[in-house]
């Protein structure tokens, strides 16, 4: 399993830079955000990324998924097309896609057949650029936002071309059991997102109340050894990505500061 860092919170930094702080911390690769203000972002990917993918490949560093702007889920959107043919031209497998959210009123399941419709196009888009696009399963009002939602969008399509991008920190907020998820989605699986959450108390106004704190892997909700030992269990040799997503900071600094410890954290039970 390659371990791979999402670029998210390396916002504003050059490919070289980017490339010397994933090196640095022993990661194998990148799990890119072509998002705005990123060194590889919408308006350029084309001229970019390839520039970016070669001074990655000679730091000894792949890319084996690209995540889209967070509201990219309409297939027809233009810049959207440039991006799946710029990471086709360059050899990128997987992309991860933006977030269909339903609102309180709207028919879930009407909801559903809309999704299937879009997916059926990035399916499309998929055979031309020989590229997977996935749904990751993303906690709270998000369409997928576990294994059990993510089966409804992906059910019946070839795999090869949409995929599922599993996130156990998520299904753990939200309560779903993760070797039951792992089974659901075996056939679909193509990313694992590593990160952990805790649920702490906060009181507002209306008296107490939860809330999720997102927090190194040693601490949360996701007991990762076993998830390790289950992902093998299963067969599973794709990529880790590491989001070094934390309540407790966003800035670039001790975000890092938090990365490296769940590195050597994450290292130690993958060995």
């Amino acid at each position: 399993m390659q371990v791979i860092f999402f670029t998210k919170f390396l916002k504003g930094l050059s490919a070289e830079e980017i490339g010397a702080i994933a090196s640095q911390h022993h990661f194998d690769g990148l799990d890119l955000a072509i998002r705005q203000g990123q060194c590889v972002n919408p308006e350029n990917a084309q001229e970019a990324l390839p520039k970016a993918m070669d001074i990655w490949s000679r730091m000894g560093l792949s890319v084996p998924m690209v995540t889209l702007e967070t509201s990219w889920v309409d297939p027809k959107k233009p810049e959207l097309q440039a991006v799946y043919k710029a990471c086709g031209e360059a050899g990128i497998p997987t992309i991860k896609l933006g977030y269909w959210t339903w609102k309180p009123g709207q028919s879930y399941w009407a909801g559903v057949k809309a999704i299937r419709e879009d997916l059926s196009r990035f399916r499309e888009l998929g055979e031309k650029f020989k590229i997977c696009s996935l749904v990751h399963t993303h906690s709270h009002a998000c369409y997928g936002s576990n294994a059990s939602g993510a089966m409804h969008l992906v059910r019946g399509f070839d795999p090869r071309y949409v995929g599922i991008y599993l996130d156990p920190a998520h299904l753990a907020v939200g309560g779903e059991y993760l070797p039951m998820a792992l089974d659901m989605v075996r056939d679909y699986l193509k990313m694992i997102g590593v990160k952990n959450a805790r649920h702490i108390p906060a009181t507002g106004a209306e008296g107490p109340r939860w809330k999720v704190d997102w927090c190194p892997l040693a601490e949360g909700l996701v007991h990762w050894p076993e998830a390790l030992k289950l992902l093998k269990e299963m067969g599973y040799d794709g990529p880790l990505s590491v989001h070094g997503e934390y309540s407790a900071s966003e800035q670039t600094s001790e975000v890092l500061k938090l990365v490296a410890q769940d590195m050597d954290y994450l290292r130690q039970h993958l060995a």
